[in-house]
């Protein structure tokens, strides 16, 4: 009986540990996952678009470094203008933007995330979408192309700039959130991210009261923020944000309705910007 009783202990014993060392590693693995973040600002002629854009950026700065998995070797900023904002890494040139995704798409592993923002102008041009940068455009093909050399398991796109939305179906894919400001159609200056922003550190953006801010529950606030500062000043709507997370490249402009018709929306559900 003594013999079987030991037998018996040290199996206990044994699948403690295992389970033990199983969740270390799993723990481990949440705490090395790296999210690589590129902040691209474009060209902005207005001096009103120049402080929405400092606004914007550094909001969004502090947003990423109070993410534990963000640092200053995963975090680069590229602008256009010399604007008074702290880590900035280089001007938003089509060769710096090139070089920072290909640095990443070097260092990124599957299991880590990546997060492009870019906000300024563009105009759309024989149907491509053209982001104006210091020197050469770029095309929205072309960015898609950059981007596919980073195969993270998750990515976050988000595009603030007019006439955004003709960039999802490039920018479509599995386990990619895509927001653009506007639709394809809309070709005026945006404000999504003055609202969009705010809304990622707003507690009154948490609707389901978990105690964190999904990128689908901030996209939420902004875009009823938005249509709300039209319907109070009584223009013609000429922005509305859209999401694609399902990898169909046909982005929804109600993603906050996914339980009901089954659509967009699930994936940014997910997502929150500082580590869940």
């Amino acid at each position: 009986m003594k013999k079987i009783g030991y037998v018996i202990l040290i199996t206990i014993i044994v699948c403690i540990t295992t389970v033990t060392e199983g969740g270390t590693d799993k723990n481990r693995g949440q705490t090395d996952r790296k999210s690589y973040a590129l902040v691209v600002g474009g060209i902005s002629k207005e001096p009103q678009d120049k402080l929405n854009m400092t606004k914007a950026v550094t909001e969004l700065q502090k947003l990423l470094k109070n993410n534990p998995e963000v640092s200053d070797k995963t975090l680069t900023i590229l602008l256009a203008d010399n604007l008074p904002i702290e880590s900035i890494f280089g001007t938003s040139t089509a060769e710096n933007i090139q070089k920072t995704i290909e640095t990443i798409g070097t260092a990124a592993k599957a299991d880590d995330r990546f997060i492009f923002y870019y906000i300024g102008q563009a105009n759309i041009v024989a149907e491509k979408l053209r982001f104006n940068l210091p020197g050469a455009d770029i095309t929205h093909e072309q960015l898609a192309q950059w981007i596919k050399g980073i195969e993270t398991s998750s990515m976050l796109i988000v595009l603030d700039c007019p006439g955004s939305g003709l960039a999802v179906k490039a920018m479509s894919g599995r386990g990619r959130v895509v927001i653009c400001s506007c639709t394809d159609e809309q070709r005026y200056r945006t404000r999504f991210s003055e609202y969009f922003l705010p809304a990622l550190a707003d507690n009154e953006s948490d609707t389901n009261g978990n105690g964190k801010i999904s990128i689908l529950e901030a996209f939420t606030a902004a875009s009823k923020q938005i249509d709300d500062w039209f319907r109070q000043n009584k223009l013609l709507t000429t922005e509305i944000p859209v999401l694609d997370d399902n990898g169909d490249g046909r982005p929804g402009k109600e993603p906050w309705r996914y339980k009901l018709d089954g659509s967009d929306g699930s994936a940014a559900a997910g997502f929150f910007l500082v580590r869940e």
